[in-house]
């Protein structure tokens, strides 16, 4: 354990402290755009793997009714049958190159920087003698910002270091929603255009899309204001990714299109559930199947009403030939 927080020490915490003490020091003893700088920073530096996230949930989107049709394959089957649906899934993952758990790569990378930030911004501004010490010795011999310390704390009339919940009117209320809708926003970009193809994507897409912006807004009043101001512009700086990234595609909003182009937004306007290329191409291929199997048994409905009619002209012919075999016996 003690090798482990030797590690967690030198590789996370004593970077970020010199980082934003740093940061800080250049732009004018200010720990708010120090936070937001550094937000940025990371962002950038997470762009590949939030573009190996956008590729792996697009592949995941097109795997949708191929996946649809093994459940309904195995569907109210036994246990050997659901081993064998897991088994073919994964070879359908295989086979695509995807990893569900990767589209989760960012956020879970986030999760060791949140807790090193909260860390970090509690012991770049101390609140006692002994504190200030600790952090003398947190910083690099090289680092020009210990000359800076103590460092200002307050950012827009807040204090970084304080609870959310403590802040002054509006901060107490606006950071928790800010984070909230943004996070909300960032999700709905990612999955809210999707289309869920079984009960339990739909559920998943659904807790994604509200209960994780609801759980972090209601988080954020727990937490220290500069760990809020660094989540708020990370969910900002992740939403202009995910645009770009993402082919500056539209997002539905309460039943109206935003961003991208016209032409874009007037398709998904025309399919809201939206859903992949290869999705409505299975489903017109499903359709066309559809409607040759209707024109086939048309034709055989129409070829059964001729025989039928021909079978009647038959009988009608047989009891003339009696009728008249009578008649002609009468005669005789």
């Amino acid at each position: 354990m003690e090798f482990l927080g030797i590690l967690w020490n030198e590789l996370l915490m004593r970077p970020m402290i010199n980082s934003l003490a740093l940061l800080a020091d250049v732009l004018f003893s200010n720990f708010g755009l120090s936070i937001i700088v550094f937000t940025i920073f990371i962002r950038i530096v997470l762009i590949p793997l939030t573009i190996r996230q956008t590729r792996s949930m697009k592949k995941m989107q097109e795997l949708q009714p191929r996946l649809k049709a093994l459940q309904d394959k195995y569907k109210n089957k036994g246990p050997a049958e659901r081993r064998q649906l897991s088994s073919e899934t994964m070879k359908l993952y295989r086979e695509a190159g995807v990893n569900p758990i990767g589209c989760l790569g960012p956020l879970v990378i986030q999760m060791p920087i949140w807790f090193g930030l909260y860390r970090a911004i509690l012991r770049t501004m101390p609140p006692t003698p002994e504190g200030l010490a600790n952090l003398s010795a947190a910083f690099y011999s090289w680092n020009p910002a210990i000359s800076s310390v103590p460092i200002n704390s307050k950012f827009l009339g807040v204090d970084l270091v304080d609870f959310v919940q403590g802040a002054p009117l509006p901060w107490n209320f606006a950071l928790p929603i800010l984070v909230g809708a943004t996070m909300w926003l960032q999700q709905k970009m990612t999955t809210g255009n999707q289309t869920a193809t079984t009960p339990q994507q739909q559920q998943t897409n659904q807790i994604m899309l509200w209960m994780l912006p609801i759980m972090f807004g209601f988080f954020t009043f727990q937490f220290p204001a500069g760990l809020a101001l660094y989540i708020l512009f990370s969910n900002i700086v992740g939403i202009v990714i995910q645009y770009y990234v993402g082919g500056r595609q539209p997002v539905l909003i309460f039943g109206r299109a935003y961003l991208g182009s016209a032409e874009e937004r007037a398709k998904l306007l025309a399919n809201p559930k939206g859903g992949s290329a290869a999705a409505t191409a299975l489903v017109s291929d499903e359709s066309g199947e559809s409607e040759s199997d209707d024109d086939q048994t048309g034709e055989k409905e129409t070829d059964g009403q001729s025989t039928d009619v021909h079978r009647q002209d038959r009988r009608r012919g047989n009891r003339r030939r009696t009728r008249n075999s009578r008649r002609r016996s009468r005669r005789r």
